[in-house]
């Protein structure tokens, strides 16, 4: 039986469900063919579900992360789910210089963190952890707006 094991109020954000004594992060992404969500599941540690209760900016980091590949997947691809599977412990578990590093190589979505809070121009230096101080679990995507005119 699927049951919700953590959750943010913010019904967008990933969140980590236990399944048949597994736990996975299901993430909303891309569209199908008749332009719903597609949710896609990838699996997760009990250490992965703890950094993402804990760290609302790894957890953010990770969302930011993983949407390039659902968006990857078009309407009826699979997720890559061993890039996805890749992503999690240097985003979740490693130390905030590896992380900055990685996102100097990954394809990662900078508007999704702008609409929760992040500071604009520390994000865009990479300085990412400090960037997402202010951030929240609420999206205000009139700060996306405000981003993409500059």
């Amino acid at each position: 039986m699927r049951e919700v094991v953590f959750a943010r109020d913010n019904v967008w954000m990933p969140c980590v469900i236990g399944e048949q004594g597994r736990l996975w992060i299901e993430v909303a992404g891309g569209a199908d063919a008749l332009h719903d969500p597609r949710q896609f599941t990838v699996p997760v540690s009990a250490a992965h579900l703890e950094a993402i209760r804990h760290d609302l900016p790894r957890h953010l980091l990770l969302w930011s992360a993983l949407l390039p590949l659902c968006v990857a997947a078009k309407i009826r691809d699979p997720l890559d789910e061993t890039a996805a599977v890749a992503l999690l412990d240097p985003i979740l578990l490693g130390t905030p210089a590896d992380v900055e590093a990685l996102f100097r190589s990954i394809a990662w979505d900078r508007r999704r963190l702008v609409a929760q809070g992040a500071d604009v121009e520390l994000l865009e230096r990479g300085d990412l952890f400090p960037a997402l101080r202010p951030a929240t679990v609420r999206s205000d995507w009139s700060l996306v707006t405000r981003y993409d005119r500059t």
